[in-house]
Parts: C-alpha cells; structure tokens; sequence
C-alpha cells in the first residue's frame, strides 16, 4: 500500500513538474531554451504515463486472480 501511494505520488509529481516546463516553455523567448523545455515536459509526461499505466496493469492483474479464484471456487468446491 504504500508502495502504491508513493507510485501515485511520483506520477503526481512529473505531471506537476510537467506542467511547469510547458509554462516556462510558453514564456521563454529564444528558440533552443524552448525547445528543451518543452523535451523536458514531454519526459516527464512519458514518465508519468508509464507509472499511471503500470499501475493499471497491476490492478488489472490482481482484479483478475481474484476472479479466477472466485471461479474456482464455485466450480470445484462442493
């Protein structure tokens, strides 16, 4: 559990910290800067997703043991 807070914590954090590289990107006036930020914000956002999607997948996966051990034991259990 608190695996899975911090995990949401982190995916909270690069969506946070991706939405101040865009802002900062919008503002900044030369090209290059620009450029990096908005690379260090689609980062974070990829980092973010891969958490949020990862997470996902895990509660898919424990969602479906506890069907297949609901299944079994209607099935096999007298």
């Amino acid at each position: 559990m608190v695996v899975r807070a911090r995990r949401a914590r982190n995916a909270k954090e690069f969506r946070r910290l991706e939405q101040i590289y865009l802002a900062e990107a919008e503002l900044s006036t030369r090209e290059i800067e620009r450029d990096g930020l908005l690379k260090v914000a689609r980062d974070c956002g990829y980092a973010a997703d891969k958490i949020e999607r990862r997470a996902l997948i895990r509660k898919a996966v424990v969602l479906l043991a506890i069907a297949a051990l609901a299944l079994f034991a209607v099935l096999y259990i007298p």
